[in-house]
This record gives C-alpha cells, structure tokens and sequence, in this order.
C-alpha cells in the first residue's frame, strides 16, 4: 500500500519537474498523457500502459514472500532470457568472437575439454536465436507478470 501512495506522490509532483528542470511538458504529454496539478490523465496508450504497471507492481513485488515467489522466479528468468536475446540481436561479431576464444583458452588452461573447439555462431544463426529468445522472453515475461497479478 505504501508503494502505491509513493506512485501516487510522484504523479502530483511531476508538472513541478518539469517546470522546474526547463523540460517541454508538451512533448511528455504525447508520450505519457495529459500533466496536470492532479496528475497524469492517461489519454494514450504508453500512459495508460505506464499506470498499468507501475499501479500492478506492488503486487509483483510483495509476492517475493509468499507462495507466489516460483512466479517470480519465471518473472526474472524470463527477463533475463529476454536480455540475453538482445546481446544476440544488436551486439557485433567480435564480441562473439571473443566470448568464443575466451572460452577455448578456458577450457585449455584448466584442461577440460582440450579438444572442445566450440565456433562463433553466423550472423544468421546469432539472429535466429536473438529473435527466438526475444520472443519467448517476451511471451513469458507477460504470463509471468499476470499470474503473479491474478
């Protein structure tokens, strides 16, 4: 409860902010709805989406201590799968490569594998499993949070 009165103490305090740091509270206002001494109206979609959250947030995160904690552990794996995804989608090759040629001189040092050679993954295969885990990530990031909401 209190979290949500903290959401709440930010919203009226939010035209201050932007008067004060010289910000256009127009521009905000096409993004985040209508700023007003009342609050935000959320006449758009990124406005009521941002209300959305933030208002079913608390639930998320009371929830670490109760029976609900294996949904947010699903909750942060998902997000994690989700940030793995973008290393593969918008990081460059010698990234990759060095990842891959770390791991070979590893597996030399300690004597392991010696004779594991793993290879750098293709632009197109490095896509295809960005893409992939994007997208489960994604799915799964979604049903996490509304079961932990539910």
């Amino acid at each position: 409860m209190m979290f949500i009165t903290l959401i709440s103490d930010r919203k009226l305090n939010r035209a201050s902010f932007d008067r004060d740091n010289n910000l256009l509270a127009h521009d905000r206002e096409n993004v985040w709805g209508t700023i007003s001494d009342q609050g935000v109206s959320s006449i758009t979609i990124n406005g009521w989406l941002h209300d959305f959250l933030w208002g079913q947030a608390s639930q998320v995160i009371q929830s670490y201590g109760s029976l609900l904690s294996t949904y947010d552990l699903l909750f942060l794996g998902a997000h994690f799968e989700w940030v793995f995804s973008l290393t593969c989608l918008f990081s460059g090759h010698g990234y990759w490569q060095e990842l891959i040629e770390s791991i070979v001189w590893d597996h030399n040092k300690v004597k392991v594998a010696p004779t594991t050679q793993p290879r750098a993954l293709s632009i197109v295969q490095r896509r295809v499993v960005g893409v992939t885990h994007y997208l489960l990530g994604g799915i799964s990031t979604t049903w996490a949070f509304f079961l932990i909401k539910g």
